[in-house]
């Protein structure tokens, strides 16, 4: 039965029984429907399935496999089930977390430093390693230094993608503006950036050192490095404060154990390239500023 009807009942009851009339007082009426509905409400928070949201770098189906350990770490630490979830571009990802539709978010660090100052979303850990983006080139490609790109296509996943912004700003620097010296495709994901790579889409490809071992030997043995990215903090592990503070506080200091000590959360941080888990310091926050405002003006000009 509703929630609603159980209040109309309630009313009814209340207001009419034999022989008397008005036995509750309308502030004592409100007061008892009130503790009702907000009994139900509790109960069905105490029953909504909660959320992680993987920032969609890679496939739904690669993401799934990678990051269901975390997923039942969650269950088995907060006594709910909790569903993994992705979404279909980085603007929709960031749409959602603005909305608190996670509950537990693994986000690219700009995005990540975003949710942090305007989303309610609190930091719990970061991956030991820092994200280091890759220009890489097929293993038979002619070109062998930057110059070279003038002139060319460079695919990567995302436009938002911190490793994206980050490659822009090492291909301004090195006299290659995007958009007038290079240009820079996104393809939705690293699996479609090397797919176009290969296919001769593009003559170079963005991706993270992470990130083409998370694809698999089959991709990384078919390519090369031709220049490094200086690296930025990296993935972002961060709970929403919905969740209360005794329960975020409890996941910052429990993650960290699930990341570095427990068999699961070690094999998944190794799949990863990981390394494992520390906490994120107010200047990893810091150091992601410029990749931020460069998301805001990308975000604002969406």
């Amino acid at each position: 039965m509703s929630t609603d009807s159980n209040l109309v009942q309630f009313a009814t009851a209340a207001a009419w029984l034999p022989g008397r009339v008005a036995v509750w007082p309308r502030r004592r009426w409100l007061l008892a429907a009130g503790a009702l509905l907000a009994s139900a409400t509790v109960r069905a928070q105490e029953r909504r399935v909660l959320t992680l949201g993987i920032v969609p770098y890679l496939t739904a189906r690669r993401l799934a496999e990678l990051y269901e350990p975390l997923r039942a770490f969650l269950e088995r630490e907060l006594g709910r089930p909790v569903a993994l979830e992705t979404a279909p571009s980085y603007v929709a990802y960031h749409a959602r977390c603005a909305a608190g539709h996670y509950d537990v978010i693994a986000t690219s660090p700009g995005l990540g430093r975003i949710a942090e100052q305007e989303q309610s979303y609190v930091p719990l850990a970061r991956p030991l390693t820092d994200l280091e983006p890759l220009l890489v080139v097929p293993n038979d490609s002619p070109l062998h230094g930057v110059q070279e790109l003038r002139g060319k296509v460079i695919a990567t996943s995302d436009p938002l993608a911190t490793l994206t912004l980050a490659a822009r700003r090492f291909l301004s620097e090195a006299g290659l503006p995007p958009g007038s010296a290079v240009t820079v495709r996104a393809m939705g994901t690293h699996a479609n950036s090397l797919a176009a790579l290969l296919h001769g889409e593009a003559v170079a490809a963005i991706i993270s050192v992470t990130g083409l071992k998370q694809m698999g030997a089959d991709w990384a043995d078919r390519v090369r490095v031709l220049a490094r990215v200086p690296p930025t903090p990296p993935l972002l592990y961060m709970a929403h404060r919905q969740l209360g503070d005794e329960t975020v506080t409890r996941l910052q200091r429990n993650l960290m154990h699930f990341g570095n000590e427990s068999p699961q959360g070690r094999d998944m941080m190794g799949r990863l390239g990981h390394n494992g888990l520390r906490a994120i310091a107010p200047a990893d926050l810091a150091a992601l500023d410029p990749i931020a405002a460069d998301l805001r003006r990308l975000l604002a000009a969406l």
